[in-house]
């Protein structure tokens, strides 16, 4: 009824009654099946090792990738901070406007910029022969590009490099020609034409063509202390810009490149001929771009065979003469416009002559006027019996109750210089018996720490 469970029957053999054959093959398969064990273990431990290996790799990618991102993120956050400077710096800069000092009563005591000669003239009043001669000579595809001319850029950077750097072709726009003006950056390098072209091509976004170029031809330089077209105007033919006929357009922007060179008042040398063929050059050039029509063209071309007529006009501008006290404020005005905006003093000098500012003073007028006419008496100005430098002064005056400084002389004798030497704020002397009182004050304030013996000593 019930089966009986079949025995192993090599189990139930002696070792001695099994055949060696099958105790081999016995053998064989225990080996083998050790050997599978073996390797299993060992498959398993590297599969542990890698196990504990890969989570420290993943962080050291993960770490990486996160650092790049903040790089990256930090990049964008300064590119962002720098156009927004840009932007402010653009914006306060497009009105062209003289900034101003008061002193502390209100009074305006110096208009900074006043002394380069300029008259501010709008889009509306500059003749469309003008505009058009200045983009026809300097920028023909101004009015297609965004800030900068791929075509001419690429021109020029070939020439640049057959030339190992010492090529002389221009590739700049009028847009990249008004960035140089404003941040006055005149350095030779290829960091500073890569800026040029990012900053033309910001300057695109946030002004029209017409303004762009109504800027332009306000700062440009046409000639000894002239800025702006309509101050060449003035001075070249001393007449209104909007009576300038087609050919006094053409000299204007003919010698845009290099103003001084084509000086029609220059008597060391005669620039007659110069002005002739360059202006003819402009003329050319805007009938080729069709600026005008053929009859024009031979009017033009005749009105400077002749001879175009010259005549100097007088142009009034500022001294740039100011008091000792409004040179310190200046120079720190600058420097703080300089940090403010990460700038360099060229570009924030140009940036406070430009945006129409109105800086508050801590000068007193009357008490400066009394220590300049102090200072501007003879019976201090004592000479040297060795034949060396006449005694020189200066002096500060603080009002105690506020800290402010209001009147500073900075030499001896009339003023007669801009922003000379200002032996009251530059000049560094030892302090003498002025130590006295401070070697008295400070043993007694020290332990409220009020002094420090590096702002003594500076």
């Amino acid at each position: 009824m019930f089966k009986k469970k079949k025995k192993n029957v090599i189990e139930d053999l002696n070792e001695d009654e099994i055949p060696k054959s099958v105790l081999k093959m016995q053998q064989n398969k225990q080996d083998e099946d050790s050997g599978i064990e073996k390797n299993s273990k060992e498959r398993s431990k590297k599969h542990s090792k890698k196990a504990n290996k890969l989570p420290l790799k993943k962080k050291i990618k993960r770490l990486i990738l996160i650092a790049i991102l903040i790089i990256f993120i930090i990049l964008i956050v300064r590119l962002v901070l720098s156009m927004f400077r840009w932007k402010q710096l653009l914006l306060d800069m497009f009105n062209n406007e003289c900034s101003i000092v008061v002193d502390n009563n209100g009074n305006i005591i110096a208009e900074l910029g006043g002394e380069r000669k300029k008259i501010k003239v709008s889009s509306e009043k500059i003749p469309e022969d003008l505009k058009n001669a200045y983009v026809s000579i300097e920028d023909e595809r101004f009015y297609n590009h965004s800030g900068v001319d791929v075509k001419r850029t690429g021109s020029a950077i070939v020439s640049y490099i057959f030339h190992a750097g010492n090529s002389s072709y221009g590739g700049s726009t009028i847009t990249q020609q008004l960035v140089k003006n404003l941040t006055g950056d005149n350095t030779d390098s290829v960091t500073r034409k890569v800026k040029e072209w990012w900053k033309a091509s910001q300057l695109e976004w946030y002004f029209s063509k017409e303004e762009i170029l109504e800027m332009y031809l306000n700062v440009i330089y046409v000639g000894p202390n002239v800025y702006g077209v309509g101050t060449g105007a003035q001075y070249y033919f001393d007449k209104d810009i909007n009576e300038l006929s087609l050919a006094e357009c053409a000299f204007l922007a003919g010698i845009n490149h290099s103003p001084n060179s084509y000086n029609p008042f220059d008597n060391e040398a005669d620039n007659n001929e110069r002005i002739t063929n360059r202006t003819k050059t402009v003329l050319k050039k805007m009938l080729e771009l069709e600026y005008i029509k053929e009859d024009e063209y031979n009017i033009a071309i005749n009105e400077v065979d002749k001879g175009l007529s010259f005549d100097k006009g007088t142009i009034n501008s500022e001294s740039g003469i100011y008091s000792y006290h409004t040179d310190a404020l200046i120079s720190e005005v600058i420097e703080d416009i300089s940090k403010k905006y990460n700038i360099t003093r060229t570009f924030a000098t140009n940036y406070l002559y430009l945006s129409g500012l109105t800086i508050h003073s801590t000068q007193n007028l009357d008490i400066q006027e009394t220590v300049e006419n102090e200072f501007d008496k003879s019976q201090y100005r004592i000479s040297s019996n060795q034949g060396g430098d006449p005694a020189q002064a200066a002096m500060v005056i603080i009002d105690h109750t506020t800290g402010q400084v209001i009147a500073c002389s900075g030499g001896l004798g009339e003023k007669i210089i801009a922003r000379g030497l200002n032996r009251a704020t530059q000049s560094t002397r030892q302090t003498g018996s002025a130590i006295k009182p401070l070697a008295v004050v400070l043993p007694r304030n020290r332990q409220k720490d009020i002094y420090s013996f590096n702002n003594i000593c500076r």
